[in-house]
């Protein structure tokens, strides 16, 4: 890429965010069947001749955070100058039987690491010793670099559609830009910062996400998000400590689909009301109370436009929704789900409006707003379902067969959840605190069994 790019406010706020108890990477860990494969198997040496050999394809990835002098301005993207590709790359071969426990804990002892900030915030895990002779892969990105749509980005890649690996075109040889210097920084810096800022707004209020919904629509859902008050006590509030806990459930996507045509909604509709329904069998094995109890749900929503969909970057804005966690019918659930989470757009526009106001604030109070934000009792939860396309996928010619997102955890929230439809199947990846989510395993199971009772109470 050409000079420094600096990171928008929303990005800049995932590095201010992170602190040891709270590392701020997403991710994907992408479980293979290399069948498909001549030799049957996948070798970690494919994997990253592979990569290797495309990297150039997505050129965040080679690219790393500098900081401005003073914190006069956001930090700003520059070529890694001393790049070098094995150290992201890390292989590990997993106890036997090798199944999804192992792999599980693997995963979240992965991801109990923080990225290393003087570097290119990622990391490419290789799991061996899978049985059955399948293998994982876990795409590990720190959220500054990408949100969930844009992580996808990054493993297209990687990725084929096809069996035989593509051959891109050979590129030339890189040649990383040098850094700008100190003064350099302090330059642009004090630049940026004389322009108008009566300017920036102007140009926020032109935004064409702001003008399709209209300034009504955008302030509706911001008076929408005030007037739900502060969330009710939540089984899941609780400090986060530097451990994590990963597990995984899934479900055929056109068990979802089905659902949605029967009941009517969303699939996004589905996806809470089967997360609902497990945290309430979790909070029954727990003997807690559950009868008429709801918890917050925050849901990052994304306001990509059709031009922002190859854009590496965060284009994603939280909006709330309280779903019921009592005793009810699967059927009942849902239709309480889907009254609720009607509006959940409009939320996230009015967030987004008002995250915005981030653009126009010094570095400085950008970190302290985002860090006081950050300790507040805003959600019990969150869950965020990334679309994805419907086509079978391979990397080095090995088919995938699901892919569990990772999501991080916010400073009181012990439970993140992520799903994502990639190649036929919901896959569910569960984020725990590692001392607060000791039966992370027992929700990933109650996923799987509320899919099955909400598809036969919808009579698909």
């Amino acid at each position: 890429m050409g000079g420094p790019e600096r990171l928008t406010h929303v990005d800049a706020s995932f590095l201010y965010l992170e602190r040891p108890g709270m590392p701020m990477h997403v991710g994907g860990v992408s479980v293979l069947d290399p069948s498909t494969r001549p030799d049957g198997r996948l070798p970690f040496e494919e994997v990253r001749r592979t990569l290797a050999a495309r990297i150039h394809l997505a050129p965040r990835l080679r690219q790393r955070v500098l900081e401005v002098p003073l914190g006069l301005a956001r930090p700003v993207w520059v070529d890694d100058e001393r790049f070098d590709l094995d150290y992201h790359l890390r292989r590990a071969a997993l106890p036997a039987p090798g199944g999804r426990a192992e792999l599980a804990d693997a995963v979240g002892r992965a991801l109990s690491q923080p990225l290393d900030r003087t570097r290119p915030l990622w990391e490419l895990h290789v799991f061996e010793g899978l049985e059955g002779g399948l293998a994982a892969v876990l795409l590990k990105v720190h959220h500054a670099m990408a949100d969930g749509i844009s992580v996808m980005r990054v493993a297209q890649a990687m990725f084929d559609l096809e069996p035989e690996p593509r051959r891109p075109a050979e590129p030339e040889p890189w040649r990383p830009t040098p850094p700008p210097s100190p003064g350099a920084l302090v330059r642009d810096a004090v630049l940026e910062g004389l322009a108008d800022p009566a300017d920036a707004l102007r140009r926020a209020a032109l935004a064409p996400r702001v003008a399709a919904a209209g300034v009504a629509g955008v302030l509706a859902g911001a008076i929408r998000i005030l007037g739900m008050g502060p969330p009710p006590r939540g089984p899941f509030d609780a400090p986060v400590g530097t451990g994590r806990r990963f597990a995984m459930a899934d479900a055929p996507f056109e068990r979802f689909r089905a659902i949605e045509r029967a009941l009517g909604g969303t699939v996004n509709d589905v996806v809470l009301t089967v997360v609902a329904g497990a945290i309430h069998d979790l909070l029954r094995a727990r003997r807690e109370p559950t009868r008429g109890r709801t918890l917050r749900v925050m849901v990052p929503v994304s306001l990509r436009a059709r031009d922002e969909r190859d854009l590496v970057g965060n284009r994603i804005a939280p909006a709330f929704v309280d779903v019921p966690v009592g005793p009810m019918s699967p059927r009942r659930r849902h239709a309480a789900v889907r009254r609720a989470a009607a509006h959940l757009r409009g939320t996230a526009l009015g967030a987004d409006a008002v995250l915005g106001l981030g653009a126009l604030a010094p570095p400085v109070l950008l970190a302290a707003a985002a860090r006081l934000v950050s300790r507040g009792r805003w959600f019990n939860v969150v869950v965020s379902n990334v679309p994805a396309p419907q086509v079978p996928v391979y990397l080095c010619g090995a088919r995938l067969l699901a892919s569990y997102p990772a999501m991080p955890l916010a400073e009181n929230v012990a439970l993140s959840i992520g799903c994502t439809s990639l190649a036929g199947t919901m896959a569910f990846g569960l984020t725990g605190d590692r001392d607060a989510m000791r039966d992370l395993d027992r929700l990933a199971l109650a996923i799987e069994e509320q899919v099955e009772a909400l598809a036969k109470a919808a009579g698909v």
